[in-house]
């Protein structure tokens, strides 16, 4: 008994074919969105006992390999515009953040590219805070348009949300449908500068292209994840077909088949190992989504 909708529905979606990593159980539905309106429109007439998540790019997330009883809400297929002005950008929520940086230049905008090649949404990248050494999608947030599960609408001003290290500590019950960030010019030849640097550097560090959860755990204060790691002998940890990549200890990689289960043991046994050999408990930087069980 769903409501009518102007975007879309998939109805027992195998979540391996959405997520990043190609992992994942069937999910009852899998609705996306036209617009705000239209999102609105489905949480105040949905089967109140319907349980409804939103995603992002699913580029952080581990899906139960059980599936999802309920609603995902997936905002990447419509809900991806973009809007300029001299000094702020606006973006929906789905959209891409490499789109908005690469639109951004062509704009001569200054806003977010130091944070080029993380494979998320914008609405994700402020969910989890996303950042860099010395930037944080935090530091060029100006406000956030969102709705909560009751389809009611609200803004939220920067200073009104108490944002953290890869923690955007936005309630629960609310989903992110834009975000607007301050901007300012710049030329387009210095931009590419920026990203030109930044591309050879990920390029030579981490596995792009490849099915990964990208950074898995977070850097504990004083502490770089991926040093822990390989300090604790993890390099070569490998479960199923889920890996440790080689080329960046806190990436962990799909290298054939893998199941979300190979991923989840794959995570409890680095944790056990780091606590072992550094007394360092390590924490995820990564959602989980289902029954699942990492500790």
């Amino acid at each position: 008994m769903l409501p009518k909708i102007r975007g879309e529905y998939v109805f027992n979606c195998k979540m391996e074919s959405v997520s990043f990593i190609g992992t994942g159980g069937v999910c009852d539905v899998v609705f996306y969105p036209k617009d705000e309106e239209d999102l609105v429109h489905f949480l105040q007439n949905k089967p109140p006992d319907l349980p409804a998540l939103c995603l992002g790019n699913l580029s952080n997330t581990i899906i139960s390999d059980g599936g999802f009883r309920g609603c995902i809400i997936i905002l990447t297929r419509f809900m991806n515009d973009i809007e300029f002005n001299e000094n702020y950008v606006r973006s929906e929520a789905g959209a891409m953040l490499n789109s908005v940086i690469a639109k951004c230049i062509e704009n001569e905008l200054s806003c977010c590219e130091r944070l080029f090649l993380i494979p998320g949404t914008i609405g994700g990248a402020v969910a989890m805070n996303a950042g860099v050494p010395d930037f944080e999608i935090s530091d060029v947030l100006i406000e956030i348009s969102c709705i909560s599960h009751k389809g009611q609408k609200f803004s939220l001003k920067r200073s009104e949300i108490d944002m953290q290290y890869r923690s955007g500590n936005i309630p629960e019950n609310l989903i992110i449908t834009s975000a607007t960030f301050e901007a300012s010019r710049r030329a387009v030849p210095a931009l590419n500068s920026i990203i030109d640097e930044i591309a050879k550097k990920r390029i030579s560090s981490q596995p792009l292209g490849q099915r990964t959860l990208g950074s898995t755990f977070k850097n504990p204060p004083g502490h770089k994840a991926w040093q822990l790691i390989r300090e604790a002998g993890c390099s070569n940890l490998k479960i199923g077909q889920a890996s440790v990549c080689n080329l960046h200890a806190n990436f962990l990689t799909n290298t054939g088949d893998a199941t979300s289960e190979d991923f989840i043991r794959l995570i409890r046994l680095i944790k056990k190992k780091v606590f072992e050999k550094s007394g360092i408990y390590l924490e995820e930087e990564i959602i989980f989504v289902g029954e699942i069980e990492t500790k």
